[in-house]
């Protein structure tokens, strides 16, 4: 909180961004690091350059754009990380897969586990897009996120996120391209997975995020 405070002192300062050849991030700690590195660089350069003041950002709008979460509190008074809003618009077919996996019947449907502080769980979201992700069982397995089901997930013994479960017994680790998840969890529409790539995908893909 107090390094996304100092950021937001001038809008003339931005965290870089990742490029290709950067180190994938993999663990709650790689992400943090990533971060509060660009910061300590930022504020170095701020040292030497003395930019002038300009007015301040909200710091819950920095951590938001920059971390892609920010803190809210509950009614007892308790600070909880909810994750930023899912940006991405559904294409039809992301939103019959949705249905599909939120299905109770035997056999069918699918549960996500996921942390608030995981890119790679953000980018799954993503890849969903707003109105089909509203359909997932999503899990909540960090005990600092909102709704959190801590407990369950230490009792289905989850390891990483995201962590797929599906109805037809499958289990599989690591984000997905959701024709992917289509074949693993036996959903038999049509899906053209063409129509997902022209419809503003995150740019980054891959992999799974370790506590």
């Amino acid at each position: 909180m107090f390094i996304a405070s100092l950021i937001c002192c001038t809008d003339a300062w931005s965290i870089p961004k990742p490029t290709s050849t950067s180190k994938k991030i993999s663990t709650r700690n790689d992400f943090i690091h990533q971060f509060t590195s660009s910061a300590t660089l930022l504020l170095t350069s701020s040292t030497i350059s003395q930019p002038q003041r300009a007015n301040a950002a909200p710091p819950f709008a920095i951590m938001q754009e920059e971390l892609g979460y920010f803190p809210i509190k509950d009614d007892n008074g308790d600070t909880y990380m909810v994750p930023s809003k899912i940006k991405r618009t559904s294409t039809d077919q992301a939103i019959s897969l949705a249905k599909y996996l939120s299905s109770s019947k035997r056999g069918k449907g699918a549960t996500m586990y996921g942390a608030y502080w995981c890119p790679h769980c953000q980018r799954q979201k993503e890849l969903f897009g707003y109105e089909a992700f509203q359909y997932i069982n999503y899990i909540e397995c960090s005990p600092k996120g909102y709704k959190n089901e801590f407990s369950l997930c230490i009792n289905d013994g989850i390891e990483g996120y995201p962590y797929w479960k599906f109805g037809n017994g499958e289990d599989q680790s690591g984000e997905m391209e959701l024709v992917d998840i289509a074949k693993i969890s036996g959903y038999k529409g049509k899906f053209d997975d063409a129509l997902e790539k022209v419809n503003g995908v995150p740019p980054i893909g891959g992999g799974a995020c370790a506590e």
